[in-house]
């Protein structure tokens, strides 16, 4: 195993997220499998947005009665709150997604695999992968570790002055750590990789990971819109995978 400062870094997942929406964009196979894959997370993204937003109001009510030190605190709560649930909704979208859904990403992947290396696409898709009661499992595992570090990221947001910064800028690293693993569950599940070991390579690629996530974590936050690019970043990861983390080099489509 290559040693830590060995493992590509921030600028080379942020190289592939490029070359990987770009190929996305040009791949028609990828278009075949994107609108089922979108169709789903967007009507789950947007529930989850909407009960998030309308929690953060709920539980940060403001009547006017308030002493103003109070007013302010929740005011900057309102607004750590409302970054936090933009950040958050669309990864447990993904999440959800991927659990009772795991063939719409997997298909998606496969695709952007292809674009890439259509003898490593054909591999993958030959192999069986983990069943449903390992699988299923290991998402939830996902689901309450983000979910976990989400509350710690909205405590420390609650910090007077310094937390309305830090708070966002920790979930925004916590989201594009999450959703660079939740990208690469296909291929975890391809490959019957367990939880642990999942975790662990995680850790040793972080860098390439959050690089290759931060701008769809932050894109994906948009209302609306931000949904509509789940299918492209799925896609994008097989050019993560294949360049970056497998390190083969690209082979052009028949």
């Amino acid at each position: 195993m290559a040693p830590e400062a060995d493992k590509p870094g921030l600028g080379a997942g942020l190289r592939a997220a490029g070359r990987g929406v770009r190929r996305a964009f040009e791949t028609p196979e990828v278009g075949k499998t994107y609108f089922q894959l979108v169709a789903v997370l967007f009507v789950l993204a947007g529930i989850l947005s909407a009960g998030g937003f309308w929690a953060v109001l709920h539980f940060t009510p403001i009547d006017g009665t308030e002493s103003w030190w109070l007013l302010v605190g929740m005011w900057i709560a309102r607004i750590a709150g409302m970054i936090i649930v933009a950040l958050v909704c669309p990864i447990l979208a993904l999440f959800t997604a991927n659990t009772l859904f795991p063939v719409l990403g997997e298909r998606v992947f496969l695709a952007g695999v292809r674009a890439v290396n259509p003898q490593r696409a054909d591999q993958l898709a030959a192999l069986e992968g983990l069943p449903l009661r390992v699988s299923v499992p290991q998402n939830l595992i996902r689901m309450a570790l983000f979910i976990g570090l989400t509350l710690f990221a909205f405590a420390v947001s609650l910090i007077p002055v310094a937390g309305v910064v830090l708070g966002p800028v920790l979930q925004g690293y916590f989201t594009s750590r999450a959703l660079g693993w939740e990208l690469l569950d296909p291929y975890f599940e391809k490959l019957e990789v367990r939880f642990d070991a999942q975790h662990e390579f995680v850790k040793q690629h972080r860098g390439a990971l959050v690089g290759f996530a931060l701008p769809f974590s932050l894109a994906m936050s948009i209302p609306l819109v931000g949904p509509l690019l789940f299918g492209v970043a799925q896609a994008a990861a097989g050019t993560l995978v294949v360049e970056v983390l497998e390190g083969t080099p690209a082979q052009p489509t028949a």
